[in-house]
């Protein structure tokens, strides 16, 4: 299995699991136990991270470029046609919250965490890293 896959793989662990804890207890009830909005925020800020992982990586292996920081990868694969102007966009937000939550510019608001639970929006991580995935198998990027 390639690097690719191996990152792939962590992401839907992560979000499978968090998954099963929104069913079980709702989003609601995660966001307002202490201990479960910090596992959350893990399970997010991991995510999130191995989607920087795999942009990064794929990057470099086809020859786009190497990002200086975490920030220039959604355009450098913009540019490269690997994400469209929409999906560049997403991936900048999901830097900045990764960049909330590692860095702690600020505390992390439970409304936005409740928001993107809710919205079911965490799963936009692996929608992206597939299609970043996709791009690169299509260019024999680390089969």
């Amino acid at each position: 299995m390639g690097r690719v896959a191996d990152i792939l793989s962590s992401i839907r662990e992560g979000l499978a699991l968090l998954d099963r804890k929104l069913e079980e207890r709702g989003p609601r009830e995660l966001v307002e136990d202490s201990f479960s909005l910090n596992a959350v925020l893990h399970i997010l800020q991991i995510a999130a991270q191995a989607l920087i992982d795999l942009a990064s990586h794929v990057a470099a292996e086809a020859g786009v470029g190497v990002a200086d920081r975490y920030s220039t990868l959604p355009r450098l694969l913009r540019e490269a046609g690997a994400l469209s102007d929409e999906e560049a966009a997403l991936f900048k937000r999901i830097i900045g919250f990764r960049n909330v939550v590692v860095h702690g510019y600020l505390r992390v608001s439970k409304s936005i965490v409740l928001e993107i639970l809710s919205e079911h929006r965490h799963r936009e991580i692996l929608r992206l890293a597939l299609r970043i995935a996709e791009w690169a198998s299509r260019r024999g990027v680390d089969p």
